[in-house]
């Protein structure tokens, strides 16, 4: 490893280390409410489309959390970074300092984060009597993880860049991330999508993602297909968002 490399690295666990003392610290139940908030909202959902409505689909509970686990970290990663920025005020300032390791922090730490609910995940397997087909789990699971590392990652780029010239993005962006969640098959199953707002999903990259990563947990098997796809789509994010983040990044310090 080269020495640039091992000092990148070395200020990602610096960055990481500092986000979960600002989170935690004056907390009594500390991580675990990395695992709570989860598994709170999970509840609502099935309780709301499971039991209240009644919507069919083999496994459910397993449907929905395994949705709902890998959503609430796409979106924690992109909603942080929005501000990710402005709270780091000092470091701006500093010439030497790589910024775009902000955003890379932000994302280490919620991936701390979601490496929580996999246990969970598996319990709820082995409930329904699930089993993965082991062939099948690393191709899923570095093709679901590659794609949305590069997705919410090109996202944030762009996110924490603009919003610090235009202020009213981090309002827009919340609805539209609000919005985002019911046009992603998270607690929707797609057999219960009205057939003319099915384009809605089919253009969505966190549908494929979404698909993707439950081929371990929901429905075990592996569609390489998919990855024609989505990986285009998400390198495409990732570079723009960085070329958007470096182009905007010489007057940062100026527009705090």
């Amino acid at each position: 490893m080269t020495h640039a490399l091992a000092l990148k690295r070395d200020q990602i666990l610096v960055l990481v280390s500092k986000d979960f003392k600002l989170k935690y610290n004056s907390t009594a139940l500390g991580f675990a409410w990395s695992l709570i908030v989860p598994i709170v909202t999970s509840l609502v959902y099935f309780f709301v489309f499971g039991v209240v409505m009644r919507w069919q689909a083999e496994n459910y509970a397993l449907y929905l959390v395994s949705g709902n686990f890998m959503w609430q970290f796409f979106a924690n990663v992109v909603l942080t970074n929005g501000r990710v920025l402005m709270s780091n005020s000092t470091l701006l300032k500093k010439t030497s300092f790589d910024r775009g390791l902000l955003i890379w922090g932000t994302f280490f730490t919620e991936s701390l984060h979601f490496l929580l609910t996999i246990p969970v995940l598996a319990a709820i397997m082995l409930c329904y009597g699930v089993v993965p087909q082991w062939a099948t789990v690393a191709p899923n699971l570095a093709l679901a993880l590659t794609c949305l590392t590069l997705f919410s990652v090109g996202l944030s780029y762009a996110y924490a860049a603009v919003n610090l010239y235009f202020r009213d993005l981090e309002r827009i962006v919340a609805v539209g991330m609000m919005l985002w969640l019911f046009v992603s098959p998270v607690f929707i199953p797609i057999d219960n999508v009205p057939e003319r707002f099915l384009w809605l999903y089919e253009i969505n990259p966190m549908g494929g993602i979404l698909m993707t990563w439950r081929d371990i947990f929901w429905s075990p098997g592996f569609h390489p297909g998919r990855f024609l796809l989505l990986a285009p789509i998400c390198l495409a994010v990732f570079f723009a968002g960085r070329w958007l983040f470096r182009r905007l990044e010489p007057r940062f310090a100026e527009m705090m």
